[in-house]
């Protein structure tokens, strides 16, 4: 708990939470929801839609949607595709931030298309029918810069939200979805949105498959792959650069990476930690 306060605090910067997204009901995406709001103040509370049961059978549902339900004073609003979040702009510049995916449903599903195309990837190599499939997607603007987090959204959400039609635009900078795991990472997806900076939140164990990691570095429009992690069950080959990694061994201090936007959104940098910028991009 000091040592998220810590960065809420004095890195971030921040007294208070304007907004808290929870974007499905998987431990690590909320399970830290009620400690968090005893440490600094949370203002808005959104999610997916609080189910009566967890729908993988998750064994700590009942006990963690309690805590949720407690921290949020029974307040927090349902997410739709199509919705968006009011935010301060800032100097003149937009700042928005649209839901793009959630309940399985992508922004603009129904509209007349044309079937069949961009289905060259197949099907995905990991099925996952659990509540993964059902989080939230969002796309968060500021100026020219565009971010995209899919929570945890699978393979065929993604294809909806890339094929046939592209409902998302060009972004930035890409949380490459499900911590970087294999029932994730359509590559139909990297190539409509032509993110031109990834960050994997991975684990040391956990996500970074490898041939998603393969297609991410492999994507004509990326010039960076960041991973929280080194993947130690990978080759180093299967990893992106060591200087993009923010923890190199598998017992670290929990370093952490930063997206830096500049107000104007012309620009963003990365950095590990309270350190200088490793690299910084200009918005398209």
């Amino acid at each position: 708990p000091k040592r998220i306060e810590s960065v809420v605090r004095y890195v971030a910067g921040l007294d208070h939470i304007d907004h808290l997204i929870t974007t499905h009901w998987h431990t690590d995406h909320y399970g830290g929801v009620a400690d968090l709001a005893k440490l600094v103040p949370i203002r808005n509370y959104w999610d997916r839609g609080i189910p009566a049961q967890a729908t993988d059978g998750a064994g700590d549902f009942a006990e963690l949607i309690a805590a949720y339900k407690q921290a949020t004073g029974g307040k927090s609003r349902t997410l739709k595709p199509g919705d968006e979040i009011p935010l301060s702009q800032v100097g003149g510049v937009p700042v928005k931030l649209k839901v793009i995916s959630g309940q399985g449903k992508v922004l603009g599903e129904g509209e007349r298309e044309i079937p069949g195309q961009c289905d060259r990837h197949g099907a995905p190599p990991a099925p996952d029918e659990s509540d993964n499939k059902l989080s939230l997607g969002m796309v968060i603007s500021q100026g020219k810069f565009g971010f995209m987090n899919l929570g945890d959204l699978t393979w065929p959400i993604e294809h909806k939200l890339a094929c046939p039609k592209n409902r998302v635009g060009q972004v930035d900078l890409w949380q490459v979805t499900h911590h970087g795991w294999q029932a994730s990472g359509n590559p139909a997806l990297a190539e409509a949105t032509r993110p031109v900076c990834a960050v994997m939140t991975n684990g040391a164990r956990k996500g970074a498959s490898p041939s998603v990691v393969r297609m991410v570095k492999s994507a004509p429009s990326v010039k960076a792959l960041y991973q929280v992690h080194y993947a130690v069950g990978n080759s180093a080959d299967e990893n992106t650069n060591r200087e993009r990694i923010a923890n190199l061994e598998e017992k670290c201090a929990g370093e952490y990476l930063k997206a830096t936007v500049m107000p104007d959104g012309q620009s963003y940098s990365i950095s590990k930690g309270t350190g200088k910028a490793l690299e910084t991009f200009k918005s398209r």
